[in-house]
């Protein structure tokens, strides 16, 4: 475990007052207004460009923590994909009912990423440890006062970045999803970094649909795709990086999105969160793993 090998960040700051939600800045749309079920009727019923609403909307949660945003949209995803996650959450039930599913056997600290949230890669390793393809884009940097040629990372474009837009919210056959880490005060809203998942894109005004997951603090938006490419560009504070965007396919030969008959195991058999797993897979797992400190990875 992390914990074991790198101390703990020191936990967030108390807030000085409260809060019953923030104001949307007048460059985004609000989803409820008039102007935003307009574009949302268009993308669905004449681009055909919001695939990806009707999954996500089915399995639209607010996430529990603060700096939960990257693990509460990876779960709401796994849950649109109908990803199995082989534990109980409650009773009998197999479902990424909360966080503590996804984190449950996981080698990242539940603790750590409520003091500091994850990083770009840490969405990564986590999707994949659940089986989905994970493909992570990242934009061109921002330019900065004394680079030079030599020193210029490439990126993909905006472009490239609006192609992915409509080829992912287009997909009927895929059922791919599209999730984005931006810069919150790029779009002149409170905090930075955040995750959320995208769930349709307006071809006329060229906006996409943020499903926003701190539903306490902004409900979703409709959002420039200029704009969000240009929120994206925006280094993380961790890695010194830019931030991106993420192409998620369910893992190959995977079908459960219109089953016609019902997964019973033995409850016996499938352990509840917090019991002790019993799949021998599972430390050869940990024992790979990019996020384990500890792992074969790291030596």
């Amino acid at each position: 475990h992390e914990d074991e090998v790198n101390p703990l960040p020191p936990p967030l700051p108390e807030p000085k007052y409260s809060v019953h939600k923030r104001i949307l800045p007048p460059t985004l749309t609000a989803f409820s207004s008039e102007k935003g079920k307009d574009f949302l009727k268009e993308a669905l019923f004449v681009d055909g460009t919001a695939e990806s609403y009707w999954k996500l909307t089915e399995q639209f949660i607010n996430q529990s923590d603060p700096a939960f945003c990257g693990v509460t949209t990876l779960l709401m995803c796994l849950n649109a994909m109908c990803i199995d996650p082989n534990i109980r959450w409650r009773g009998g039930w197999r479902y990424y009912g909360n966080e503590e599913v996804l984190l449950d056997r996981c080698c990242l600290s539940t603790e750590r990423i409520r003091r500091m949230g994850i990083t770009l890669e840490d969405f990564c390793q986590l999707g994949r440890c659940q089986g989905l393809n994970v493909e992570l884009k990242r934009p061109e940097p921002l330019e900065k006062s004394g680079d030079n040629d030599e020193k210029k990372t490439t990126g993909y474009t905006l472009d490239e970045f609006r192609n992915d837009v409509r080829s992912v919210l287009s997909d009927k056959k895929q059922y791919p999803l599209l999730v984005v880490s931006f810069s919150r005060h790029a779009l002149g809203q409170t905090g930075d970094g955040h995750f959320s998942p995208v769930g349709a894109y307006h071809e006329a005004s060229d906006q996409v649909l943020i499903l926003d997951v701190a539903r306490f603090k902004y409900a979703p938006y409709w959002v420039g795709v200029e704009d969000l490419y240009r929120a994206l560009q925006e280094e993380d504070s961790v890695t010194h990086k830019p931030r991106g965007w993420f192409l998620l396919y369910p893992p190959k030969n995977h079908a459960c999105q219109h089953q016609t008959q019902e997964d019973r195991r033995p409850v016996e058999v499938v352990p509840h969160v917090g019991d002790k797993d019993i799949c021998p897979v599972s430390s050869i797992k940990i024992d790979f793993c990019k996020a384990n400190p500890k792992s074969l990875h790291h030596q």
